[in-house]
């Protein structure tokens, strides 16, 4: 992710080679373009759906950087103002989100890493069973609608014994995103009869480039031109099936990110008390504790930093929406930008203090979903997408019912989002729900 700006004769290769990748799909896929001209009705023109995620994307820099292909999503669809995660605002509990329309309270990944008395630890784990709710590629599978999976949170596996037509797994973080875009012209090439209906596919983004540089790095950039580069080649590549008629692109991410440079000791100070816990998280801390007689004395402990506020499990705020009954711990304790509750240990904390002192920058998300640096993005574009809709906000729970309607499905099963106003609305008298 550390680099120098690409040069502008990258930038030119870039296009030319667009171009003559939409040459090579348009003439390999002269069948696909020839059913696309079918009208509707006819076999073959059931809709298709294909979501991207960009990993660690803030709402605002589409704003901030020369991103042309994002540019056109918006120019020719939509850009909402801001998509607003659920709590804790990671990786983790953001996908399974997007992908169940319900809570972590409900979905059980309450974060990217906690513990289950029963299961025991989560640690960023590929099993799909560690979800309590159904996630969209299971529902649209239910449903008649094959599915495709690459790399999203939670397909790497079956969910409870059922799977998807298509999935790449396990996840690589180091597989090119030329690959991705490769395989989704590839699924999107197929006859009819065979093509996946619904595809979700993980890129990066600039998650890496901002945890390690902050938000305002040059990396950043760096990320996401080169992510906007592979979605030019996917546009070209969809232009030359001709399939806009039934596609809808909708691109979304995770979280966004905020400058993180302080830390709060929390282990330290249950230590010091004598009180014995695992902690768990950096912008929300779940505390486990050995004896759960010690709760008191861990809240009365766990006050005392500033800026943090503790919380016995059952006395979470219901609004945020995070507290599970089995997998939030003891007590869960919340804390604001730029402060963290872990930190690097040895060297690399000395090298992390020299980087600060340099005027270094390290990023950070998990905090308030309603702190404008946590938000994130929303596009779409194609069918059922007005060009003059506008949307002010978006959230992460409204996503998979968004999807279901495009798709003329029911939502997953425990989803409680609502579908985006004007997408897909003057498609109802088609069937769709």
């Amino acid at each position: 992710m550390i680099g120098s700006r690409r040069p502008r004769l990258r930038g030119v290769l870039g296009a030319l080679a667009v171009v003559l990748w939409a040459a090579v799909v348009a003439t390999a896929a002269a069948g696909a373009v020839t059913a696309a001209a079918a009208a509707p009705g006819v076999a073959g023109a059931e809709p298709v759906v294909v979501v991207l995620s960009w990993d660690g994307v803030r709402h605002d820099y589409p704003d901030r950087h020369a991103l042309p292909n994002l540019a056109r999503l918006e120019r020719e669809g939509l850009r909402a103002g801001r998509l607003v995660p659920v709590y804790p605002s990671n990786t983790f509990p953001g996908h399974v989100s997007l992908a169940t329309g319900t809570y972590p309270d409900v979905h059980g990944i309450i974060d990217n890493r906690f513990y289950d008395p029963e299961r025991g630890r989560y640690s960023y784990s590929p099993d799909a069973d560690w979800i309590e709710a159904e996630p969209l590629w299971i529902a649209a599978e239910r449903q008649g609608v094959p599915a495709a999976t690459y790399f999203w949170v939670g397909s790497e596996s079956d969910w409870r014994g059922q799977g998807t037509r298509y999935r790449i797994a396990p996840f690589d973080g180091d597989r090119p995103t030329s690959a991705k875009v490769d395989q989704l012209l590839e699924w999107l090439a197929l006859p009819p009869e065979e093509r996946p209906r619904l595809i979700m596919s993980y890129w990066g983004g600039a998650d890496g480039a901002g945890h390690d540089h902050g938000p305002d790095s040059d990396a950043v950039a760096d990320a996401l031109e080169a992510d906007d580069a592979q979605l030019g080649r996917l546009l070209a590549g969809m232009d030359a099936l001709g399939l806009w008629d039934r596609t809808t692109l909708i691109l979304v991410s995770d979280h966004g990110m905020t400058s993180w440079s302080r830390h709060l000791d929390l282990a330290g100070v249950l230590a010091d008390a004598g009180i014995e816990a695992t902690v768990v998280g950096s912008a929300v801390a779940q505390v486990y504790l050995e004896d759960p007689a010690d709760a008191a004395a861990a809240l009365a402990a766990a006050s005392v930093l500033e800026p943090a506020r503790a919380f016995r499990r059952e006395d979470v705020p219901s609004e945020w929406r995070l507290a599970h009954p089995r997998r939030s711990g003891d007590l869960v304790v919340v804390t604001e930008p730029p402060y963290s509750f872990t930190r690097p240990g040895g060297l690399s904390s000395w090298l992390a203090k020299l980087y600060f002192a340099v005027g270094g920058d390290f990023g950070g998300h998990g905090y308030d979903p309603s702190l404008p640096d946590m938000a994130g993005v929303f596009f779409a574009m194609g069918r059922g997408v007005p060009r003059d809709l506008v949307v002010p906000e978006v959230h992460q729970v409204d996503v998979a019912p968004t999807v279901a309607r495009l798709l003329g499905i029911e939502p997953p099963r425990q989803s409680e989002g609502r579908s985006v106003r004007g997408i897909g609305e003057h498609l109802l008298g088609d069937g769709a729900p």
